[in-house]
């Protein structure tokens, strides 16, 4: 066999085993790829079951740096949305909230755990905002007209009704539950130098006598029902016995009775959520629905 002959076939078998070398090791590069992607997947996934969504994003967008699927891609958007959502309710942003969620929802080629997810705290945002607009929004409104007026210790009254609300120490009211506790420390200064300057300033003991008459006529006036339907029975938000049934009422079952009560023709927003718990105890009922005009004005007697 002539030496060319030789060195061409050697030549042919190096080419062969080289290629064979380059294909094996990148099949073991995808291999191992595929295994790293699986597992940053799952591991996203696992975060999702645990509601741990700022891991979830850090483990899908690992993912996709490994290998640019539509899949991680979207499961990181929606990940990403629920933080986002979550910091938005807790900032009082509940239309934002509301808007991203809905992105989460719908998202084309999501993963459907973070769909029904999104659908859940959907819900929990609805409540949250409605939890604000008829009970904390109007107690701070009056704590601020009552400090307008420099009446301090009634604007301390109306703070401590927020902080007496049965779900202010949830995770989403740490803004207000912040800002009734500041409004509380606040007013309790201003009280004390109010207190101090009228001490100072006292001309005799007979006009400081009239106007303890007067506070006691006004406390007394604000345990009585008005012609508006304004229960006024406990004060809003007073600590109270929160069961009925043994069971605590929860802010859903609130929000029911808020607007049961507003659907029968009262002003409910002016009603505390312990005025609402009273009247559903009081009314022997086994679900809000069912209350009805007569156990409302029973109840105002």
């Amino acid at each position: 066999m002539k030496k060319t002959t030789i060195w061409t076939i050697v030549a042919v078998l190096i080419i062969a085993l080289g290629g064979g070398v380059i294909y094996a090791t990148h099949k073991l590069s995808n291999n191992n790829n595929n295994a790293a992607y699986t597992q940053a997947m799952a591991s996203g996934k696992n975060a999702v079951t645990a509601k741990k969504y700022p891991e979830a994003s850090s483990d899908f967008s690992h993912a996709y740096d490994i290998k640019n699927t539509d899949e991680a891609h979207n499961y990181k958007d929606q990940s990403d949305g629920m933080v986002d959502a979550i910091n938005s309710t807790k900032n009082g942003n509940y239309n934002d909230a509301l808007d991203t969620v809905k992105d989460v929802i719908n998202q084309d080629g999501g993963y459907e755990v973070l769909k029904n997810q999104g659908k859940e705290l959907r819900s929990t945002i609805n409540d949250v905002k409605d939890n604000y607009e008829h009970e904390i929004k109007p107690l701070f409104k009056k704590a601020k007209k009552e400090e307008k007026d420099e009446q301090y210790k009634k604007a301390v009254s109306e703070y401590k009704k927020v902080l007496d609300l049965p779900y202010i120490n949830g995770k989403y009211y740490g803004k207000y539950e912040k800002q009734a506790e500041d409004g509380i420390k606040r007013d309790k200064d201003l009280t004390d130098s109010h207190d101090e300057s009228e001490d100072s300033n006292k001309e005799d003991s007979s006009s400081n006598s009239s106007t303890d008459k007067s506070e006691k006529k006004e406390s007394s006036n604000t345990d009585t029902s008005d012609s508006t339907g304004n229960a006024g029975k406990t004060g809003a938000g007073a600590m109270g016995d929160h069961k009925v049934n043994g069971k605590t009422v929860g802010s859903s079952q609130i929000s029911q009775l808020r607007k049961k009560v507003g659907s029968l023709g009262y002003d409910s927003s002016s009603w505390s959520p312990q005025d609402l718990i009273d009247l559903y105890r009081k009314s022997d009922h086994s679900d809000p629905s069912q209350i009805t005009k007569n156990d409302i004005k029973s109840y105002l007697k």
